[in-house]
């Protein structure tokens, strides 16, 4: 996992309050941390894609994860997430699935249109409170589909849901296909704060073991969502984290 190294992401969500600003504020923003790879979200209008990606590069920052807009059934919504990836170079996006009475068609589409572009897609689980975030769905979900769709991994929403994120290596070696790092600290009322990663619920030595054992080679990002007008001590802190594992 060294190539991690170089290759370790933020994603974009941690830097949110600088996005009114424009790209080239959350580039400089981003910087700060010394990582140079980002994950965002699919751009809203198609024809705003390679501006996007050369504002970016204009800061010499990498988009090295798209995560797409929620799949619904609609084809063409759909194909935006994967053009989008296409023109990236990437094998892989992150993506979720709307629960509608028609959610068996929206993954047969998803699976055909994943072997149509030859991109990989990885459900993001988020939490409890989310109709794909506990094991016993995500379990039927890969019971009936193919190794195209596998799970981006989030530690903390993981957790949220009772799913520990070492044992989800475990279990699912074969369909993890990216990670958020995130971690947790929960209160007496159940409520709950980000911390650095490492530094809450997450076993950061035993969930990095369990990648290396399984060989990831995937996205992973930092995620941190506290203190959005200045994440960046937090965001270093966890890279240092990570990197002393890796």
């Amino acid at each position: 996992m060294q190539y991690l190294k170089k290759e370790l992401a933020v994603q974009s969500y941690c830097l949110r309050n600088f996005k009114p600003l424009g790209i080239p504020a959350v580039a400089k923003k981003l910087l700060e941390t010394g990582m140079t790879y980002i994950g965002i979200g699919t751009p809203e209008k198609q024809e705003e894609f390679q501006s996007v990606i050369n504002q970016f590069a204009d800061f010499g920052v990498t988009i090295a994860d798209n995560f797409a807009p929620a799949f619904d059934g609609n084809e063409a919504t759909m194909r935006k997430g994967f053009e989008f990836s296409k023109m990236l170079g990437h094998k892989a996006m992150t993506c979720n699935f709307n629960l509608t009475k028609d959610i068996v068609k929206t993954f047969e589409l998803a699976e055909k249109l994943s072997a149509e572009y030859d991109i990989r897609l990885a459900i993001h689980n988020h939490g409890c409170w989310h109709w794909l975030g506990s094991q016993t769905m995500l379990d039927f979900i890969f019971q009936n589909t193919s190794e195209r769709i596998g799970l981006c991994l989030d530690t903390a929403w993981a957790q949220d849901a009772n799913l520990n994120a070492v044992e989800a290596v475990k279990r699912w070696p074969k369909r993890i296909i990216s990670v958020h790092l995130k971690d947790f600290k929960y209160h007496e009322d159940k409520t709950h704060h980000d911390v650095v990663i490492g530094k809450g619920f997450i076993d950061l030595p035993a969930f990095i073991a369990a990648l290396k054992a399984i060989n990831f080679h995937g996205y992973m990002a930092i995620e941190y969502e506290g203190e959005p007008e200045n994440p960046i001590p937090a965001l270093i802190a966890g890279k240092e984290e990570v990197f002393k594992l890796i």
